[in-house]
């Protein structure tokens, strides 16, 4: 059935009159649907005049359930200007039918919905580790708000946003600089931030926080899908450093971190995580003094990983026993290092033809460092341990000379002290008599 327009609209009479009459119809019109909506949906269709002429008091305040004074103060100015700018305070706050809040008669919940309107995003979100954390009450609640801010929002590439690449970090310290935090998360001593601003990384800019844990999909170190997670760690750090995590992936520990291997060294292994330093920093894991004494040491020098890949830990103690070892032990940092020898990122096996320590490559990676190395010359066992009961000739050759000369030493040194000795003893007792 339908209902003429005189019904609806009493001053329209159904004749054709002015252009003014025409506008006034279609002004009531519009104004009509939006009261209509506005009943059914039942959100309290206010102006943000009303809003702001409460929340724009600088003193205006409440209590939450612990007692603690918050702020419910808003800036006008700054959220005009934001992204959100042009929507109506109703648009977020749904749950205000009416006014009756600025008395207390109504109780008004503190989070907003951005579901409705960013569902993509909270749908990422709500698989993450933040989200996760959040609607199971676990440690701090992570919402929008928290890292997006709440009327001043702005595009990330604006550098008044909280998540514009200069201020990303200050928003992740704001809860990852809390001591109790990290230490209930067992993140170390120092925060992630603090450690992150002294790195290469935090020094140049060029890398933030998302840039290795991402954004609303953000997952933890534990879960297979996270960026940080073991076995895709290279492909994260590939993001910048693309020619450096090809020849990782096609190394002997690329290939191992690749299977899952959880002894598999990755590039947090060697360089850090949070707190990575350029090679010349005497902190740096792979300054030229820390690479032999503590880098690779870390890992071949292990019993557990001995075991597990079936790798002697003898290769670090027979290079510290080496000429090059003691060498670089005394303070020379231009001896060879294990880096020198194996490479860096394409570290390979021995029997691998690309090896830079294979039978083929040898000579011309000795000759790196000493120039017209002949093949003899490459020829030379490098690891070798001095042991009566060695693997080959050449190991108990040397033990057996290392033997004698101890022998000896013991013997001539030995001896003179104990002739000094004997000597010193008959002229004392001649003086007494």
């Amino acid at each position: 059935m339908s209902i003429p327009c005189e019904r609806v609209f009493p001053f329209f009479d159904g004749r054709e009159g002015s252009g003014v009459r025409k506008k006034e119809v279609t002004l009531w019109g519009i104004l009509f649907v939006i009261l209509l909506l506005g009943r059914t949906s039942g959100v309290w269709a206010a102006s943000n005049a009303a809003c702001f002429g409460c929340h724009e008091d600088a003193s205006l305040t409440k209590q939450d359930a612990s007692g603690k004074k918050i702020s419910l103060y808003v800036s006008e100015v700054h959220y005009k200007s934001s992204v959100h700018g042009g929507f109506a305070c109703s648009d977020c706050h749904t749950q205000i039918k009416d006014d009756t809040h600025a008395a207390g008669g109504q109780k008004t919940r503190d989070r907003v919905n951005c579901g409705p309107c960013h569902e993509k995003v909270d749908k990422e979100y709500r698989q993450s580790l933040h989200g996760k954390s959040t609607m199971k009450g676990l440690g701090k609640v992570v919402l929008c708000y928290h890292c997006h801010g709440k009327h001043a929002i702005y595009p990330a590439k604006d550098k008044r946003s909280m998540v514009h690449p200069s201020n990303i970090g200050r928003t992740c310290d704001l809860c990852h600089a809390d001591k109790e935090f990290t230490r209930q998360h067992a993140l170390g001593a120092s925060s992630p931030g603090e450690l992150f601003e002294e790195s290469v990384h935090g020094k140049t800019g060029e890398v933030t926080c998302k840039d290795c844990h991402g954004t609303h999909n953000l997952k933890s170190l534990i879960d297979p899908k996270s960026s940080i997670f073991r076995s895709n760690v290279p492909q994260t750090c590939g993001g910048c450093h693309p020619e450096i995590t090809q020849q990782f992936i096609e190394s002997v520990h690329g290939v191992l971190a690749a299977r899952g291997r959880s002894g598999a060294p990755t590039c947090t292994t060697c360089h850090g995580i949070h707190g990575i330093k350029t090679k010349v920093d005497p902190d740096s894991p792979i300054n030229e003094r820390r690479i032999v004494l503590t880098t690779c040491p870390q890992c071949h020098a292990a019993e557990r990983i001995s075991k597990e890949y079936g790798i002697t830990k003898t290769y670090v103690k027979s290079y510290y026993d080496s000429f090059h070892g003691l060498s670089y032990r005394a303070g020379d940092s231009y001896s060879a290092n294990c880096a020198s020898c194996h490479g860096v990122h394409d570290i390979r096996s021995s029997s691998d033809p690309k090896s830079q320590i294979h039978r083929d490559n040898l000579q011309k990676t000795c000759g790196s460092c000493h120039p017209g190395a002949s093949a003899n010359f490459a020829k030379g066992k490098i690891h070798t341990v001095a042991s009566i009961s060695g693997e080959d000739f050449g190991e108990r050759a040397v033990g057996w000379v290392r033997l004698i000369y101890m022998v000896l030493i013991v013997t001539v040194i030995g001896g003179m002290v104990l002739f000094n000795f004997a000597d010193w003893l008959r002229k004392t007792i001649d003086r007494r008599h």
